[in-house]
């Protein structure tokens, strides 16, 4: 193991030991901890609240109640709002009362993944990885044990699958991108990456299958998502992310926003597709497994940006971004605007991690100041920084699709690398 990567581990340990060890450091951090009465007169903050919301969800259904009904056995008292299975964790004999037990394990699995995933080659890539990790809004899924972590390790697998010599690995990914749309919907956009190299005959039945599999998947969750999409809660505030986040902060709510903004995400795809500001550039072999883990984090991300208001621990999938964007603006033989995309996006990406949380704290110093105020104008500063991001990242899957649409055409099949 190289001493970079030690240096990176240590570090990343010591960051989350400190926060684990010192939970009001989460508070210095912007990030609010719901308390609840543990024994009369003692009050603790609640560790892992969303896979806790799950649980008790579970639990109301095994107590024969509707889950999307307002919750009473939930602190926040949360409707279920994720796909049915989740409603099943109660038949393998969890309860609200293993909470603790199925957070830890899902943070623990989360971090050894990622852990396993960054592999820092010197200090400065070591530094880098150190600023996606341990951000504020990884910190806030791993304080709350979201779910998307459990999405996360679902699809961590997709990549090596894809890139295996085996034909049947190849297809594992397929069933993988089906289980955690069938979880949380929103993975369904991961369908994408399935356009990854392989010969055109599998990759034209893998497209194929992608998409029944898709339609399958809706229509085993179609009924739960009709009467889920109501009860959505709207993220609002510091640590939210979406195209929309601009207009709701000057007033503007209601449907047409987000309507306007899915249409200005197809739009900048189309110009993105025609402009082919990529050029013939085609990742290294050697890239290839962090060119599909990019394009699988880019997609996610994207897809949420352009069509809803999202929680800042959605931005655990960056994790996947980060090693194709310290390495290509290094890359030589890379063509010059490739490398200055990859390098803007770095610096973007870095900005959306950071620029709540650090304006947050600092303005937090100013006992007299209006501190909503001031953030009203901090989200609006930060949306053309937002913007210019997601376009970046369609730039980046818009050469993506245009190399699999044309991989599809082709006559002659290709040999797997």
């Amino acid at each position: 193991m190289s001493g970079a990567r030690v240096f990176f581990l240590t570090l990343a340990g010591c960051w989350l030991a400190f926060f684990a060890l010192f939970p009001g450091l989460f508070f210095k951090a912007g990030i609010n901890r719901v308390k609840h009465e543990v024994a009369p007169g003692r009050v603790a903050a609640v560790w892992f609240l969303d896979s806790f919301a799950i649980l008790a969800s579970s639990d109301v259904v095994a107590a024969g109640h509707d889950p999307y009904a307002p919750n009473p056995l939930d602190y926040l008292q949360r409707s279920h709002i994720y796909g049915p299975w989740w409603l099943r964790l109660h038949e393998l004999g969890l309860t609200r009362a293993d909470n603790f037990r199925v957070g830890l394990a899902l943070v623990a699995a989360f971090v050894v993944a990622t852990l396993s995933w960054l592999r820092p080659r010197d200090l400065r890539s070591a530094l880098w990885y150190l600023a996606v990790f341990g951000s504020i809004p990884v910190l806030l899924a791993v304080e709350r044990a979201n779910n998307d972590l459990a999405i996360f390790l679902v699809l961590a697998p997709v990549v090596p699958c894809l890139l295996s010599r085996h034909a049947s690995m190849r297809w594992l990914a397929l069933g993988l991108v089906a289980v955690a749309a069938d979880l949380k919907f929103y993975p369904a956009a991961a369908v994408l990456v399935l356009l990854a190299i392989a010969p055109v005959r599998e990759l034209r039945w893998r497209v194929a299958a992608g998409v029944t599999l898709l339609v399958l998947v809706g229509w085993h969750v179609g009924g739960d998502l009709v009467r889920i999409v109501p009860l959505l809660p709207t993220a609002e505030g510091v640590f939210t992310f979406g195209a929309v986040e601009g207009w709701h902060e000057l007033g503007w709510h209601g449907p047409w926003p987000q309507l306007l903004a899915a249409v200005f995400g197809v739009a900048i795809f189309a110009v993105c597709w025609t402009r082919r500001a990529l050029g013939a550039w085609a990742p290294a072999p050697a890239q290839r497994s962090e060119w599909l883990y990019f394009i699988l984090g880019a997609t996610l991300l994207t897809a949420c940006f352009f069509t809803g208001q999202n929680h800042d621990y959605r931005w655990v999938f960056a994790l996947w971004l980060a090693p194709l964007l310290w390495s290509l603006p290094a890359d030589v033989s890379a063509p010059t605007a490739v490398r200055r995309l990859a390098f803007a996006t770095r610096w973007l990406l870095l900005t959306a991690l950071w620029f709540d949380p650090l304006c947050t704290l600092t303005l937090s110093q100013f006992p007299g100041l209006n501190l909503a105020g001031a953030l009203h104008w901090v989200f609006l500063i930060e949306q053309p920084l937002t913007w210019a991001l997601f376009v970046c990242l369609l730039a980046f899957l818009a050469h993506f699709a245009r190399g699999g649409l044309q991989a599809l055409r082709r006559q002659e099949p290709e040999p797997v690398p």
